[in-house]
């Protein structure tokens, strides 16, 4: 599996610097810079996704349309919680009338991609919390397996839309349900603002909260989608392998998964150790200053 994925990245990286113009790299000083737009950061974000009938599931808000690919069902952009307020925990999605059309890419945590430059023509923000599910089965009966991936980034850049990430021949070829995890990063999933009001107390860790709410989501909704909520296995690679050993480390995680498999994502200064209280303060209170806005 983990061959799987390394293959699959060094393809698309092969197919996204096949569709720069030479010049281009060649002006570029960061390696990253041409993917910086939305064709080469996924070229099929904006691929039209035709609603199919049979992909009509019940989940905790209601009514939701996927599509269906080659035998595979897709749901993107499915929303786990809301986060309509920045550094707090995100709450339950409010229940909505009529079908949720599951059809296209949801929005990812405003981030640098490989830059100073911000990620352009992706839809970017807080409120983000949102899932891209594949699986070969609508069956409650059929019990599958199901993978969660956590993306790399360091825990301040990436997202589960990224074409690498794309889970349908994984869901084909190992029969499992794979759930793609988008969340907060960076200042908006991890600034300590805790000193400064209680209202900010988990504010450091929101972003890991978002994981935790993912996961609630799946174990109470994935039955729906063909999976086993009792056989539940997390991976990522990365900074996502460090996700995945925070989780571990985790009360609040408890009984949410059940195996979890790290590639490359225990440092020293991620996943084995965590940030110190105090230094996260520390670090909240020296960016508040250099922002000019210490209360």
């Amino acid at each position: 599996m983990k061959k799987m994925f390394i293959v699959n990245a060094i393809a698309f990286s092969l197919i996204s610097l096949s569709n720069v113009n030479a010049k281009t790299v060649e002006r570029t000083i960061n390696p990253m810079t041409p993917i910086l737009v939305q064709s080469q950061y996924n070229p099929h974000l904006n691929d039209k996704v035709s609603a199919d009938a049979s992909s009509l599931v019940k989940v905790e808000s209601g009514l939701m349309r996927g599509s269906l690919h080659d035998g595979i069902y897709q749901y993107l952009g499915v929303p786990y919680a809301e986060a309509l307020e920045r550094f707090v925990r995100a709450t339950p999605v409010k229940p909505w009338k009529g079908i949720f059309n599951a059809l296209s890419y949801g929005p990812i945590s405003e981030q640098q991609f490989g830059t100073s430059e911000p990620l352009k023509g992706v839809a970017t923000g807080n409120n983000v919390q949102n899932l891209n599910i594949w699986t070969p089965s609508l069956n409650t009966k059929s019990k599958k397996p199901v993978m969660v991936w956590l993306h790399g980034g360091g825990f301040s850049s990436g997202s589960a839309n990224e074409a690498q990430y794309h889970g349908e021949n994984l869901s084909r070829i190992g029969d499992v349900v794979v759930v793609g995890v988008n969340h907060r990063l960076n200042a908006l999933g991890h600034l300590d603002l805790s000193e400064f009001s209680d209202k900010y107390r988990n504010s450091a860790n929101v972003g890991g909260l978002d994981l935790i709410d993912a996961l609630t989501w799946i174990k109470n909704n994935i039955e729906n989608f063909g999976g086993d909520p009792d056989n539940v296995t997390i991976f990522g690679e990365s900074g996502g392998g460090a996700k995945v050993l925070e989780l571990m480390s985790s009360p609040l995680a408890k009984g949410l998964f059940h195996k979890g498999i790290v590639q490359s994502g225990a440092v020293e200064s991620m996943g084995v150790v965590f940030n110190s209280k105090e230094s996260s303060k520390a670090l909240g209170r020296e960016i508040l200053k250099e922002l000019n806005i210490m209360p």
